[in-house]
């Protein structure tokens, strides 16, 4: 005899699958907002990060160039040394904020 090959897996055409059971919704609940506490205190900390911040910048090394740009169009040549002068710069940027949490904790420069 002939064998037909088909790629539904064979059975009726007319049968209906059963729907999957319904998934249980786990519920998010998103955060409470901050109490005016939580604000406050955010604040705070922000201004108090800001000054000691701006106080490693006034002790601080001199940053090493101005903050790169990368021009649109540019050569590889200007793509690296833009990314020379971005690592540069970076790497200043961070070693100001590990200043400021030393000057915060009281450790000096």
């Amino acid at each position: 005899g002939r064998y037909r090959l088909s790629m539904g897996g064979g059975g009726s055409k007319n049968k209906k699958q059963a729907a999957p059971p319904p998934q249980q919704s786990r519920g998010y609940t998103p955060k409470p907002p901050p109490t005016a506490e939580e604000l406050e205190r955010r604040r705070l900390e922000e201004e108090d990060r800001k000054r000691w911040e701006e106080e490693a910048r006034r002790v601080g090394p001199p940053p090493p160039c101005a903050k790169p740009v990368l021009p649109s169009g540019a050569s590889e040549e200007a793509y690296k040394t833009y990314m020379q002068n971005k690592y540069e710069y970076e790497a200043w940027e961070n070693s100001l904020i590990l200043l400021a949490r030393k000057l915060k904790a009281g450790q000096g420069v």
